[in-house]
């Protein structure tokens, strides 16, 4: 079956999100609407009238999407759901399952770090809504309600390691790869296998080569500075994916005074960044010079300063 490709978008991403948002509020007015007139905590149409609330709070945040729309969407989810779990006359609330639910579909569609946040919430969440809970039924916890809270932070905690493998093999496999996905320019696995060739021709060319690690002032304009940089590297040059943070570029034939012409020039084009170079020394490793270049910027603020000539490099 071939899927259409406007779902791999993050408007086709919302989309499901709101229909499955839909779906689960079908089956919460199905679960109430079959609760005995007795059992029911509040008039019907004070319910309906919570429901068509949520409906439209997250209709709005889909079709009017802002920074936060989706951070905020979560955490109306979890909201409702502490109420519905206060709500609920059963025992153990079979509400409080759509809780763990909420958490892993926002790890699975969202990664790592949204998964925390949603799962801190829901912890948040559930901290005031089980006291009041019990207040208002005074009769403790039993083993059921407490065996569903087991399952659902083992649930979390295992999808949690799962998560957290997948970003480390994801992390790995891009390491591996030709092209850095986020920048377009070579990876830094590639620069130490394949540019590592240029140590030994200066060497015996008598050559200078200089080697030069950029960072964009604001980070997020990683990918703007290494368009600027693909789109100005002279045909000898090599431009490639440094670190998460930084870009690294090779100026063969190139001494340290003309590298700060290069540096100069490619100003006039480029984010705002901070550059640091260094003369590449005789019967060095390519990654070594790199990695002196990275602990350069360690060392101290760097964020205001336009370059840095690192610390000579011994052999």
């Amino acid at each position: 079956m071939n899927l259409p490709s406007s779902l791999a978008t993050d408007r086709g991403t919302n989309t499901l999100q709101l229909t499955a948002r839909l779906l689960f509020t079908l089956l919460v007015i199905a679960y109430f609407t079959a609760l005995p007139t007795l059992q029911m905590p509040l008039h019907g149409a004070l319910l309906a009238l919570l429901i068509l609330l949520y409906l439209l709070v997250q209709g709005g945040l889909f079709f009017r999407p802002f920074a936060g729309a989706a951070l905020i969407s979560n955490l109306v989810d979890l909201s409702a759901l502490g109420i519905l779990v206060m709500l609920d006359p059963g025992e153990p609330p079979p509400t409080l399952a759509l809780m763990i639910v909420a958490v892993l579909s926002t790890g699975l569609l969202n990664g790592l770090p949204r998964f925390l946040y949603s799962l801190g919430m829901a912890a948040l969440v559930l901290m005031v809504v089980l006291p009041l809970r019990l207040h208002q039924s005074e009769s403790p916890l039993t083993a059921s309600s407490l065996f569903l809270l087991a399952v659902m932070l083992t649930c979390a905690v295992y999808f949690g390691l799962l998560l957290y493998r997948n970003k480390v093999l994801t992390r790995q496999a891009q390491e591996a790869t030709w092209q850095d996905p986020q920048t377009g320019l070579i990876s830094r696995n590639a620069l130490s296998h394949t540019a590592g060739w240029l140590l030994p021709l200066h060497e015996r060319l008598s050559s200078p080569l200089t080697a030069v690690m950029l960072r964009p002032h604001d980070p997020a304009q990683l990918k703007d500075l290494a368009n600027s940089l693909g789109q100005r590297l002279r045909r000898s040059d090599i431009g490639a994916r440094a670190d998460e943070q930084g870009l690294a570029l090779l100026l063969p034939d190139t001494n340290v005074a003309n590298a700060e012409r290069v540096i100069t020039s490619l100003r006039e084009h480029s984010p705002p960044f901070t550059a640091v170079m260094a003369a590449v020394p005789r019967e060095t490793s390519l990654d070594l010079v790199i990695d002196h270049l990275g602990e350069t910027f360690q060392r101290g603020d760097t964020a205001q300063r336009e370059l840095i000539h690192a610390p000579p490099l011994r052999p």
